[in-house]
């Protein structure tokens, strides 16, 4: 899915989401994105990451927020704001839904976000890499084609969805989703803290509204 890109305006935005659709037991669900200009920058972060671990003999399959101690936590935090990169986030209230985890309804979260990034960035064109959440090539096809319908953007975007064991960028998503759910979930602000300054736009949503919202469309 390309509407057109220039590759002198690309804003590269990392996405990944924490908290499940389907469980009661998260009352939140966030969607988090971190925007840069150049992705070589957040290749350079993750490979000084990588090798500061390998170093301390940890073991590397795939870094993730919810396995990771609490010094890789911080590690990889304080990278992403040493690196200046931009974060933007959106809370999801479930009020208590079980929600199907479908690709119209993970579209819709993912376009909500989108969205939001478009407001700070309307000049550029958007290269959305996204962490792999649907195996079937038919879901992954009705979720670009859901987010097609919901996603404003007049200069263009592209999706591009990655394997996070094979591609570990999409990684440092997945900790800033992880450090915001910890803040709302269990309300544990210590990682959230380190990133706070380097959030542009953290909006709270609830599920039965955005759901009408669309369905409004």
């Amino acid at each position: 899915m390309d509407k057109g890109s220039n590759s002198k305006q690309i804003y590269y935005i990392l996405v990944d989401e924490s908290g499940t659709l389907p469980d009661p037991k998260d009352k939140f669900i966030v969607v988090a994105g971190i925007g840069l200009r150049k992705i070589k920058e957040a290749k350079n972060l993750v490979s000084r990451i990588l090798k500061s671990l390998r170093q301390r003999k940890i073991k590397i399959k795939e870094v993730k927020f919810y396995y990771a101690g609490e010094r890789t936590k911080r590690q990889i935090l304080s990278g992403i704001i040493s690196a200046s990169f931009e974060v933007f986030t959106i809370i999801i209230d479930k009020k208590g839904r079980k929600i199907p985890d479908t690709p119209e309804n993970f579209a819709l979260l993912i376009s909500e976000l989108i969205n939001e990034i478009n407001l700070w960035q309307p000049k550029r064109s958007l290269k959305i890499i996204i962490d792999r959440h649907f195996q079937r090539r038919n879901d992954e096809k009705s979720f670009n084609n859901f987010l097609q319908r919901n996603v404003k953007k007049d200069l263009g975007y592209s999706i591009q969805h990655i394997n996070s064991q094979q591609n570990f960028i999409i990684n440092l998503a997945d900790f800033v989703a992880g450090a915001i759910l910890a803040k709302y979930n269990k309300n544990n602000p210590k990682f959230y803290n380190i990133i706070k300054e380097s959030i542009l736009s953290e909006k709270i949503v609830n599920w039965p509204e955005l759901k009408r919202k669309s369905l409004a469309k």
